[in-house]
């Protein structure tokens, strides 16, 4: 049986009295079915106050919702709704996607302006905008003159926000909704919205976890004394809290028992002694305005020529890591990623690191760091013991699995992978992705079999684009006189002499395809330009002892007299020589600051003196020679120079 919710009457507008509790719906990603769901289970556990915006994409679910509750029986007739529109003015589609006449409550969503343009989050510095008080208003006056909106107010608005609307205002706000919790009080905005005749709102009112570090809310030492004394949960100490002070409080949860306890806070009071003890809670403030604005670099995008991926971000992270390391070290590596600006994660099976990235991502969702999945792209590889045809399709399939039975969450959690390539142009006897290989496990690589399975694992969109990695022109050629969908990427991994042959091993082909000032790859670069190929490069800064003998780009003298001219890092005078390519280079570092500056690149050019001194001064790692592959089992694989096998030739 639904709860009895009291009402608390608006004195400005014609709205009908607000429940006293309602139901929050910011969610990231939204996920329309979801929000559709809970909002029913909420009608029926009692709720009528519904809290949307346009930012949060929800109104068309939480529309949805309403109408099936109406012609289940389960509201007699359309019930209450607020709204806001994104920073500006009203929104020209103020009531179509709740599919409703009118809203009953219609906020500014924050004294902020920005370009005209779809409502996004977080949104560019550049694109603030003075904020017109007084235009802005007169036109939210207007949507309540025309009977879209019963009431009109504000939302995040401070008194000194307060005063400027108040001078210009015809029609006094109703409702200043913000931010408000035991942690964060807001007694002086309180009494000046009191004294005014504005109702007070709060959203938050449980926490959240906006920061990321903790709910002081939730993990509060004084509530959950109270809660223990009074036998309630915190979330109902909080929230009758906020009640007893004459405010609403918007509480989010898609749970429908969560659902039931918080409304289960109108037959019980606090006492005095509670009151005081949560007077003294140390205060915190968590919801900023700055918390719009992304501090992100804006990167721009390569398009592929094959495949339906969306543009390529120009940079991006790499995340191969040593095997011991541990993954909530590359998890805040990568959300540290996102915080600046990184939108492409590059990983592998091999790796070992899926899982912490997949976590990172939906993590960074969550926090409306990114608005969903979609905003990242992904690539993964296809480890050489999986290159057999039969094992594409599963491999893929495990690199985004999100549950099995029984089992925790793991790899990706994804529906689908940006870009999937095959990692080299090596087959090993099946067998789970193991470092280190053996010599006796390579058997002959089977191009066209293989690429018919990576076909079939982009026809079924569980890859948006599919590629190669470390092919030579060589391998490139193979693949293109069997392929029906060309590989959108060739990826140039690490400095490697491979082998491959008709007999396994007794061909002997040079498959060195690093990338970077001091190994250029001109003839590679040329040939997938031509095939319309996009190169993209690992070790772009060099990486550190693959041959033994230190690291041949960070130790340029030729790119640090660049940098020094430039006043750049040597590793930005690689990366930017790189994107000047047309290659897009993937640079791995979990240093903050690091990433920060491998994503300055977009506004300063090298001169062309620059450029023939990369051209004219560079040197290759060693002379080009065919050489035997040589393998050793130990802890790490080296092929020749790199770190796929141990010995070198």
């Amino acid at each position: 049986m639904a709860s009895a919710v009291p009402k608390v009457a608006l004195m400005h507008g014609n709205a009908r009295p607000m429940p006293a509790v309602g139901m929050g719906t910011a969610e990231f990603p939204v996920v329309a079915e979801r929000t559709r769901g809970a909002v029913l289970a909420a009608i029926e556990a009692g709720y009528r106050h519904f809290d949307t915006a346009s930012l949060y994409g929800t109104e068309a679910p939480v529309g949805e919702a309403v109408a099936e509750a109406t012609r289940r029986g389960l509201l007699a007739s359309r019930r209450r709704r607020s709204s806001r529109p994104s920073c500006g003015a009203p929104s020209a589609t103020l009531t179509s996607n709740l599919q409703m006449e009118y809203v009953d409550l219609y906020l500014i969503h924050w004294p902020i302006s920005v370009k005209p343009g779809p409502a996004v989050f977080p949104v560019k510095k550049e694109d603030a905008v003075p904020f017109d008080f007084e235009g802005v208003w007169r036109a939210m006056e207007e949507c309540h003159r025309l009977g879209l909106t019963k009431a009109i107010g504000v939302s995040n608005f401070t008194t000194k926000h307060l005063e400027k609307l108040l001078a210009v205002a015809t029609i006094l706000p109703a409702v200043n909704q913000g931010e408000m919790n035991p942690v964060w009080q807001q007694w002086k905005v309180r009494d000046y919205c009191n004294a005014k005749g504005i109702h007070v709102t709060a959203y938050s009112p449980l926490g959240g976890q906006w920061g990321g570090h903790g709910n002081d809310v939730m993990e509060s030492p004084v509530l959950a004394e109270i809660a223990r004394a009074r036998g309630k949960s915190i979330a109902q100490v909080s929230l009758r809290w906020i009640y007893e002070l004459g405010v609403t409080p918007i509480a989010k949860s898609y749970k429908k028992e969560r659902l039931k306890q918080n409304l289960e806070i109108f037959d019980w009071e606090l006492t005095e002694d509670d009151h005081l003890k949560i007077s003294k809670i140390p205060q915190k403030k968590t919801v900023t305005a700055a918390r719009l604005f992304t501090t992100a670099a804006a990167v721009p995008g390569f398009a592929l020529r094959h495949g339906n991926a969306r543009p390529m971000p120009a940079v991006g992270m790499g995340t191969a890591e040593q095997a011991n390391s541990e993954p909530g070290v590359t998890r805040s590596a990568v959300l540290a990623a996102i915080e600046v600006g990184f939108r492409h994660f590059d990983t592998a099976a091999s790796y070992g690191m899926e899982a912490p990235i997949g976590d990172a991502i939906a993590e960074a969702a969550r926090r409306g760091l990114v608005a969903s999945r979609e905003e990242v792209f992904v690539t993964s590889k296809l480890w050489c013991s999986q290159c057999h045809p039969e094992l594409v399709l599963p491999s893929l399939r495990e690199s985004l699995r999100r549950t099995c039975s029984c089992e925790i969450v793991r790899n990706l959690q994804m529906e689908y992978v940006d870009l999937y390539l095959i990692h080299m142009p090596i087959s090993l006897k099946p067998g789970t992705p193991v470092i280190p290989m053996k010599k006796e496990d390579a058997v002959p690589f089977d191009f066209e079999g293989v690429w018919r399975a990576m076909e079939q694992c982009h026809r079924l969109g569980l890859a948006k684009a599919i590629g190669v990695s470390n092919f030579t022109t060589k391998h490139l050629d193979k693949l293109l006189a069997v392929a029906t969908i060309p590989p959108a990427v060739n990826q140039f991994d690490t400095t490697i002499l491979a082998c491959y042959s008709k007999t396994a091993w007794s061909l002997v082909m040079d498959l060195r395809v690093e990338m970077n000032p001091v190994w250029q790859q001109r003839t590679l670069r040329e040939y997938c330009a031509a095939k319309g190929i996009h190169v993209v490069d690992y070790s772009s800064l060099g990486g550190q002892n693959w041959g033994g003998g230190g690291n041949d780009v960070m130790e340029s003298p030729v790119l640090a007299e660049i940098a020094e001219a430039r006043d750049k890092t040597v590793a930005q005078v690689s990366l930017r020589w790189i994107y000047e390519q047309g290659v897009t280079p993937i640079a791995k570092s979990y240093n903050k600051e690091r990433l920060k500056k491998n994503l300055e690149l977009f506004h300063w050019e090298l001169t062309e003196e620059d450029r023939l001194k990369t051209i004219s001064r560079r040197r290759r790692l060693s002379q080009l020679h065919s050489c035997s592959l040589r393998m050793v089992s130990s802890h790490r694989l080296i092929f020749q120079t790199s770190k796929l096998w141990r010995n070198r030739c």
